[in-house]
């Protein structure tokens, strides 16, 4: 574990809130005036009690004799009623200023490291857990950073200052008021504990309701056709009703120790006072009606941040469990970080070589000992049963993944040797499920390659066979295709992604079951399409279709992870195996 990684959340939320130290300094200093001219005006009873108000009571004119000092004290007086409002609003808006910055950062970063994640870090997690990190903790994050420096921070402020006030006022009053606080401090933590255990556990309930939304909104077709309503909300609300359970007790936990604080804090204060009558009426310690008064209003002013102050520790408590579970994210490993003097791939000359390659996702071996060669604008099929490691293989050499053992190699060098992006820059992926972006169909292309032309742009969609749909839309290549392409049918969106992989100019095209869920009629256009491009790039197709894989120059039949056949598909049907067997059972 990294050191970053052992400090605490809190600590490291506010160091990330440090790059905005000149106005966090700011919002302090700010703060530090709206703490003194709060006790300022506490300050101001003293003489208004002991210069005006007991002269006055004694028969004695108030302003005789004090000439200058009246218009001192009418001066303070006029300086904290204009400078604190104009202190609190700076205070607050920049404080909220910082938390905006910080939950702008915050985000942003989330999504950075959610595209910098290997791909396994993405299969090992849930969506939804994923969903409800990037939005609700990343919301709950900033507000603990507005919790922090517009409520903790100034309150704080108040109190510090207001203990300052109070030790000038009357030293042994204040001695006597902080006797109690370890008692409160003892209540607090316990309870703020408990909080944030179980504020931890809801967030995790949280999490389970995002993915079991997300799977309602991904299944709706299938729940209604298998009219699976009832139990799909029936879940959802056995969900619903763990994160009820789980909030309730931290609102509980967090209502009990806000109780304990509002019975100790009074008794503290009217103690305090009752002891400070007496020591006046007695003449003890030198205490006057001004002082007295003095200490009671810095009392009253220091009572209310101090109640804020404990009433926000258990919301800070229950703020830190989404700031853990943000930096989980935050934390997540990134893609290998390519290796000293890492080569510059300028295209395929030679050969694409597994050599005994083996892969193991962690539940046992995927892959064993893959030997294969691939040469450039060679048209490879790769077929097999369900879970005989086909995807895996393409996976690999698409560098999603590294192998566990063995080497793919690409013209003579190890694949982990290229330079990441130099290396995408060459490859370019059909898969079997086309994502189009809510763009129009002119971007969705273009994506393959952010600088194309129009025309590069119309020449790739001319190859994917798809100019002639386009053409006919309403705003043609301007088209919105709505979210997911769902405004174009499935043969539509798979031609796009076609030519998006063909506008990329790729050395090496992987068609991963592209053809798999399109009807005959589609199917042949897709595959004319592919067809296009027999000699001008290396292409390798995962299928099972006869249709698909008969005319690719080799077929390569994977079984349990290893290469069980090879041949052309001429040479593979007139010989037993598992590649006739396959091809049987599609005609049977």
């Amino acid at each position: 574990m990294s050191a970053a990684n052992r400090k605490s959340p809190l600590s490291r939320l506010l160091v990330r809130s440090f790059r905005y130290r000149g106005m966090i300094a700011f919002v302090f200093l700010v703060g530090v005036a709206v703490s003194g001219f709060r006790y300022l005006r506490a300050y101001l009873l003293r003489p208004l009690m002991d210069e005006l108000v007991v002269p006055w009571i004694k028969g004695v004119t108030p302003l005789s004799g004090m000439g200058p000092r009246a218009e001192e004290l009418a001066l303070l007086m006029g300086l904290t009623m204009i400078g604190l409002p104009i202190a609190v609003f700076l205070r607050s808006y920049w404080s909220h200023w910082v938390v905006a910055c910080v939950r702008r950062d915050i985000d942003r970063d989330v999504a950075e490291r959610f595209l910098a994640a290997p791909l396994a870090a993405h299969r090992d997690g849930r969506s939804g857990d994923f969903l409800s990190r990037a939005l609700t903790d990343a919301r709950l994050t900033s507000d603990s950073v507005l919790l922090l420096y517009n409520e903790v921070l100034i309150n704080l402020q108040l109190v510090i200052g207001g203990a300052i006030a109070l030790f000038l006022t009357s030293w042994q009053l204040t001695l006597l008021t902080l006797t109690s606080l370890p008692i409160l401090a003892g209540f607090l933590g316990y309870f703020g504990r408990r909080v944030r255990k179980q504020s931890n556990r809801r967030q995790e309930t949280q999490g389970d309701l995002a993915q079991r939304l997300l799977a309602i909104l991904s299944g709706i077709k299938v729940i209604k056709a298998f009219q699976g309503q009832d139990l799909e909300e029936q879940a959802y609300a056995t969900e619903t009703g763990r994160y009820f359970k789980r909030h309730m007790k931290v609102v509980w936990n967090g209502l009990i120790a806000r109780a304990v604080s509002e019975v100790v804090n009074p008794l503290i204060a009217i103690s305090v006072l009752g002891l400070g009558v007496w020591l006046l009426m007695n003449e003890r310690w030198g205490i006057t009606i001004g002082i007295l008064s003095q200490f009671a209003a810095s009392l009253i002013v220091v009572y209310k941040p101090l109640k804020i102050l404990v009433n926000d520790y258990p919301k800070v408590m229950e703020a830190l469990a989404p700031t853990e579970r943000l930096f989980r994210v935050l934390d997540m490993s990134r893609e290998p970080a390519d290796p000293p003097g890492a080569r510059t791939m300028t295209g395929l000359s030679h050969r694409i070589r597994f050599r005994d390659v083996q892969f193991d996702y962690g539940a046992g071996p995927v892959l064993r000992g893959i030997d294969l060669e691939i040469e450039p604008g060679e048209v490879v099929a790769i077929v097999g049963r369900s879970g005989a490691g086909k995807s895996t293989l393409v996976d690999l050499l698409l560098r999603f993944h590294d192998p566990s053992s063995g080497v793919l190699e690409i013209d003579g060098v190890d694949l982990r040797d290229y330079a990441r992006q130099s290396f995408l820059d060459h490859v370019a992926v059909v898969t079997q499920e086309p994502f189009l972006f809510d763009v129009s169909v002119r971007d969705n292309i273009r994506y393959g390659r952010k600088d194309a032309t129009d025309a590069e742009v119309e020449e790739a969609a001319i190859a994917a066979s798809a100019h002639e749909f386009i053409a006919s839309l309403p705003e043609g290549y301007e088209t919105e295709v709505g979210e997911f392409g769902l405004r174009l049918s499935g043969g539509q969106r798979q031609r796009l992604t076609i030519a998006r992989a063909i506008l990329a100019d790729p050395a090496i095209l992987v068609f991963d079951e592209a053809t798999s869920a399109l009807d005959a009629r589609t199917e042949a256009t897709v595959q004319a399409a592919i067809e296009s491009l027999r000699g001008e790039r290396t292409i390798v197709l995962v299928a099972h279709r006869l249709s698909t894989i008969r005319y690719a120059d080799r077929i390569v039949v994977l079984d349990e992870g290893r290469v069980a056949q090879t041949g052309s598909h001429d040479e593979l049907i007139a010989q037993p195996g598992l590649y006739r067997d396959l091809i049987g059972s599609q005609a049977a």
